[in-house]
């Protein structure tokens, strides 16, 4: 054989190699629809002057971007979120959540160009996060509308602070 010249494939080689292919084409055609999503909400905020707006999510199995535990007196709510960037919310009640209780803790946090970039958040700023429930049920799936103010700070620049106005508009996602 010369050097350079490549021999040409036999029959069986090539039925191998498409073969292989056939397997991954099948799984990743299963993986596309194993991991179908939903929007069952939407979180809005307003920073830097940007409306903003992300989709809460739900699979095809039931598993939900929101997480709802109770543990002994204090129930936590957990809302992520994606679109513009990424957003968090949590939320702890004393005892059970209702439309008149008001949570004993709340984190916002907001990453307007995604994981790799920085984050806004309440932790730590002068000013605690305020929420305002117009709508919480527990019941069936689930329920939470509310509009919140909180003052987050740049990760990378603490001092650099800003009033955030959003809105939560999203099912729970309960089973």
């Amino acid at each position: 054989m010369e050097l350079g010249r490549r021999c040409p494939r036999s029959e069986p080689d090539k039925k191998m190699s498409s073969m292989k292919l056939i397997p991954a084409l099948v799984l990743s055609l299963m993986a596309a629809s194993t991991f179908a999503l939903d929007s069952i909400g939407t979180v809005t905020a307003r920073l830097e002057g940007a409306d903003l707006s992300w989709q809460v999510l739900t699979t095809d199995d039931g598993a939900a971007m929101v997480q709802v535990n109770t543990i002994g007196p204090l129930t936590m709510m957990d809302t992520h979120a994606m679109g513009d960037g990424n957003v968090y919310i949590g939320l702890v009640f004393q005892d059970e959540p209702s439309i008149d209780a008001t949570p004993v803790g709340i984190t916002i946090d907001i990453s307007p160009e995604g994981a790799a970039g920085p984050v806004w958040t309440s932790a730590g700023a002068s000013v605690a996060p305020t929420l305002s429930i117009e709508k919480l049920n527990l019941d069936g799936a689930g329920r939470i509308e509310a509009g919140f103010e909180a003052m987050l700070c740049h990760s990378g620049s603490p001092a650099k602070c800003e009033t955030v106005v959003g809105r939560i508009d999203t099912d729970l996602g309960l089973p």
